[in-house]
Order: C-alpha cells, then sequence, then structure tokens
C-alpha cells in the first residue's frame, strides 16, 4: 500500500474521491498521459464505474491534437488539422470499424 501513500496515484484518487475531479475519461484525459492514469482508468472501467471506450481511437486522437496544437504558427496548425482529420484518422477509423487496431 506504500505505493498509494504519494505521488501521482495519491492526488488522482484524492481529487476523484473528493470531488475535485470529476469521475469522467474527459478528466483524466486532462492529466499527464502515462501508466499511473490509465491504470487508474484500467480499474474503473473494469468495475464498470467509467464506461468503456474504443482506446486504440482515443490515443491516435490525442497524440495527434497534441502536435497540431504544439505547431508554432497558426497556418501550420490549420494545415497539420486538416491533414491529419481527413487523412490520418479518417483512414485509421475506417480500417478499424470498431476492431481492435495495431
Amino acid at each position: 500500500m506504500r505505493r498509494l501513500s504519494g505521488g501521482i496515484v495519491s492526488t488522482v484518487l484524492s481529487d476523484l474521491g473528493s470531488g475535485r475531479r470529476p469521475l469522467t475519461h474527459e478528466a483524466l484525459d486532462q492529466l499527464p498521459a502515462g501508466k499511473v492514469v490509465e491504470h487508474i482508468r484500467g480499474v474503473l472501467v473494469a468495475t464498470g464505474t467509467l464506461p468503456q471506450r474504443f482506446e486504440q481511437m482515443v490515443r491516435p486522437e490525442r497524440h495527434l491534437n497534441d502536435l497540431v496544437t504544439s505547431h508554432a504558427t497558426a497556418e501550420g496548425r490549420k494545415i497539420l488539422h486538416r491533414y491529419a482529420t481527413w487523412h490520418l484518422l479518417r483512414r485509421l477509423r475506417r480500417r478499424s470499424r470498431g476492431n481492435d487496431i495495431t
């Protein structure tokens, strides 16, 4: 139980338990990505506390969004957003059709 006594695990669980952070996928998405948050999410989904969602599509969408917003210019962000949305994500959705993807 020492692993729960400090760091991000303690903070996340405390925030969720106290209501400071809503118990939603979106609230967990706002936290830094990593194994700890994904494990907490997995436990919450496995226990039925959070609904299931297609994580294999959410992760690329989040990554591409981070990539687009990190671009230095507005014009570059606009071009990257179009490319990501209309080429990469559309192709990925078409290939997956709700099935697992690698």
